[in-house]
């Protein structure tokens, strides 16, 4: 790693000090645009104005154009922007249900569903999954799924590094991530990609698509799309016990009994975005999605000799009698493979225009809608017995929204340098969660779950449900919606050359929790051409979606002395066994940010930012504490009347839980200048980020592994060296990307382990064939570097080599080859 850092460092300091010297050099020369020095671009983004740059926004706001995002070796969303926003987290997740298939990313160390994200300056809707992984700081978050959206459709990516309720509304707390489709109305690109990691899987195959047409002379149609198919990867150990195993001699030992790596994936994505003119005052517009993928994991192995595989049932009531045991079926234990096939398609229409007075409006409808039907195979329903099936559909979830926008913005004259932006607007959503049943044999309470030894006079029995991920049963199962209207204005703009400003309110009702009101004001001011300092303060809000407050994550279990199936696990709040324990309808998460920095800019050339954020977030959801019921206590929920009072043997809820304080700083610099008759970008990117918990509930403070966690589980240092150039034939990128150290954390300071700081570097080659083909080779994470070996021997029994959880992933390095077709 040492050898690493000093070989990774030198690269950086040589790109450094070349683009430093060629900056220096081209001072009086005339400048140009560079590629990815986007500063210069009008942002639409975090204002209601339409004549604003990036570099002279108020807000922090970083532009990422669709070539820089078409320059890696990775089709995946979620990976793209972990390189690009020093911001912005994102694991790797293997055994951990919907989230190995849907990833929750973390902007500023907040969970997904605190970072809005916009297409083409439209709400984008929720993915169906619940998180209901572990891990602690996106565990019970609802957010979208940015993996449905192929990088080859963005024209221009616009992160808002601030809170921005009091325009878009909930959500909106860590800030905003704006896709921008592509525009084109004529030629196109064709890409075709392949690669594989160094160790010689993960197999990767992209084809990626995009044309331009005209749709009359006054319109456009713009259609893209992208096929990705991945094989998995396996960077795990045997397992010791399974090992023993296979030394004893035991049969049909799965090698490796656990997998730790990617899943298998395949994907089939389109976006189509299309406008025209009706006339010189009025634009139709609409653009959609339809995205398919799967994916199949593997989950914790089943050891023959420590489960339910050895528990031995009897067939029948006579004592010596037949009986059975799952070693009939899996004599050297089973590990489940579960899957996923997520669907994902929105439509969103509107007509904007501007009337002779100056005031422009945008009238819009959108529909979007995420859909996940799982599976799980080579696992059995014990409690059916040898009959069970060994494969299962154990249910389906959907999240649908629907939502009415006027937007509308009128310019006032009050003598200032440039007339102001007042805007104002309407909003209406309507937003549903459907959990679909799974098949009966995947919550089916069996004959065996609990029978009486004829041998012994004890009770046994074997787990209910498809084991490793039970079924959805009817109970869970049900539609839950909710709606709200908003109503919001704004004024911004220059009073003097010097000096900007901007207010915004929104006023909310929700038909589940009541209204909320938020408000912004931010500003900034020029000394001069070269320095300006800009600041915000602003309230926001995330309010509890209608799956965190009726989904459920439960298993049935059989009482030991009556044999009566019992139900524990995570369930709803708003169910009355919550409501018996203290459960109370979620209330929105409140947030009040306070931002302040500097930008300096010598020249058009160079533009530097630094940016301090304060974020305060309170009542953030998290699970309950696990309640143990008493036979008293059920007893008592039966004459309540209570619908299945009485099976309930331990349950938990999510509840508002905990306040925290998120602060840190994001410090980027942009160098553009001229090299060897092309043109050249360094950029370097720093983040600083910092959240404590300042308040929490007392289950949450005595729970060690959960605050701490909360805390420092992702890195608090994280930036990133690129430098970008663009010849007449060659091409050339480089980026050092910095992982800070941090902590998995356990329930006592001996479970802990700390994943050191890491370096990886990213290289890209391109030659232009022609003025129609770019060939490319790169690689990711060239040097092959790989997280902290595991040295906990509770994770080590599991087959874990590597920190699972590490920043970076843990796969190593990655090698592609790319071709690129323009017409």
């Amino acid at each position: 790693m040492k050898k690493l850092l000093r070989t990774s460092g030198s690269i950086i300091a040589v790109l450094a000090g070349i683009s430093a010297a060629a900056a220096f050099a081209q001072d009086n020369a005339k400048e140009a645009p560079q590629p990815g020095a986007s500063q210069g671009e009008i942002v639409v983004t975090g204002t209601r104005r339409n004549d604003l740059k990036a570099a002279d926004s108020a807000q922090p706001i970083d532009i990422i154009t669709g070539a820089e995002l078409l320059e890696k070796g990775t089709a995946d969303m979620n990976d793209l922007l972990r390189t690009e926003v020093p911001s912005l987290n994102v694991q790797r997740l293997v055994s951990n249900d919907g989230a190995v298939f849907t990833r929750p990313f973390s902007l500023r160390g907040l969970p997904p569903d605190q970072t809005l994200v916009l297409v083409n300056g439209k709400r984008r809707h929720r993915g169906a999954t619940v998180q209901f992984t572990n891990v602690p700081y996106i565990r019970g978050s609802q957010g979208p799924d940015l993996s449905a959206i192929p990088s080859i459709a963005i024209g221009q990516l616009e992160v808002l590094r601030d809170g921005a309720s009091a325009l878009y509304g909930s959500d909106a707390i860590a800030g905003v991530l704006n896709f921008g489709l592509r525009r084109d109305r004529e030629g196109g690109l064709l890409i075709a990609r392949y690669g594989q990691f160094y160790k010689g899987d993960g197999e990767d195959f992209l084809v990626q698509g995009n044309v331009g047409l005209p749709f009359t002379d006054a319109g456009f149609v713009n259609i893209s799309g992208e096929y990705v198919n991945a094989s998995t990867t396996s960077r795990g150990i045997q397992r010791p016990d399974a090992q023993a195993l296979i030394d004893a001699g035991v049969q049909d030992v799965p090698v490796p009994a656990q997998r730790w790596g990617n899943p298998e994936s395949e994907a089939a994505r389109i976006f189509v975005n299309a406008g025209i003119e009706l006339s010189d005052e009025m634009e139709f517009y609409t653009f959609g999605n339809y995205s398919w993928s799967r994916g199949t994991t593997a989950f914790f192995y089943r050891n023959p000799n420590a489960s339910f595989i050895s528990t031995s049932i009897p067939l029948t009531n006579t004592p010596g009698g037949q009986r059975f045991s799952f070693r009939q079926l899996f004599p050297g234990g089973f590990t489940p493979d579960f899957g996923a096939t997520v669907t994902d398609a929105a439509l969103a229409a509107g007509l904007k225009g501007e009337f002779s007075s100056g005031l422009t409006y945008d009238l819009s409808a959108s529909y979007g809608q995420n859909h996940a039907s799982y599976r799980i195979d080579n696992t059995v329903n014990p409690s059916l017995g040898l009959a069970s099936p060994t494969s299962f559909k154990p249910g389906q979830l959907e999240q649908r929204e629907l939502a009415f926008n006027l937007d509308l913005t009128y310019p006032i004259a009050i003598g200032t340098s440039d007339p102001l932006t007042l805007a104002g607007g309407l909003e209406y959503r309507r937003e549903t969660y459907e959990i679909t049943a799974g098949d009966i044999a995947s919550w089916q309470v069996g004959p065996f779950a609990s029978v009486i030894d004829p041998d012994t006079g004890n009770r046994v029995g074997l787990p209910v449900g498809s084991n490793g991920f039970p079924g959805f049963s009817p109970i869970q199962a049900g539609e839950f919606a909710r709606s709200n209207w908003a109503a919001y204005t704004s004024l911004e703009g220059n009073l003097t050359d010097a000096l900007q400003f901007g207010l915004a309110g929104r006023y909310e009702n929700y038909s589940d929790f009541g209204s909320k009101f938020t408000w912004k004001i931010n500003g900034r001011y020029d000394f001069s051409d070269v320095f300006a300092v800009r600041g915000s303060v602003n309230t926001g809000f995330r309010a509890p979606t209608p799956g965190q407050s009726n989904a459920s994550q439960v298993q049935t279990n059989i009482d030991s002395i009556t044999g009566a199936p019992l139900t524990a696990g995570i369930i709803a709040p708003n169910n009355p066994v919550a409501q018996f324990f203290g459960a109370t309808p979620l209330r929105p998460e409140n947030s009040f940010n306070v931002a302040g920095g500097i930008v300096v800019k010598p020249s058009n050339r160079i533009t530097f930012t630094l940016d301090y954020f304060n974020i305060k977030v309170e009542d953030r959801i998290a699970v309950s504490g696990n309640f143990n019921l008493t036979p008293a206590q059920r007893a008592q929920l039966a004459a309540l009347g209570i619908p299945g009072g009485d099976s309930f043997q331990q349950v938990s809820f999510f509840t508002n839980s905990f306040d925290s304080r998120t602060q840190g700083v994001d410090a980027v610099l942009t160098v553009g200048f001229d090299l060897g008759g092309g043109k050249a970008t360094l950029g370097l990117n720093g983040n600083y980020t910092k959240t404590d918990v300042i308040k929490a509930s007392p289950v949450i403070t005595a729970d060690r592994e959960r605050l701490l966690e909360l805390e420092g589980f992702v890195p608090k240092w994280k930036g990133n060296a690129s430098f970008t150039y663009a010849g007449e034939r060659f091409g050339f990128v480089a980026r050092a990307n910095y992982y800070g150290k941090w902590t998995d954390y356990g329930a006592a300071p001996a479970a802990d382990q700390t994943g050191g700081a890491e370096l990886l570097v990213d290289l890209e080659l391109s030659y232009k064939v022609s003025d129609m083909l770019k060939l490319a080779v790169g690689g990711e994470n060239i040097f092959d570097n790989y997280p902290d070996v595991e040295a906990r021997q509770s994770q080590i029994n599991n087959g874990i080599r590597y920190l699972r959880f590490a920043p970076t992933g843990f796969n190593g390095g990655f090698w592609y080859v790319r071709a690129t077709a323009s017409f």
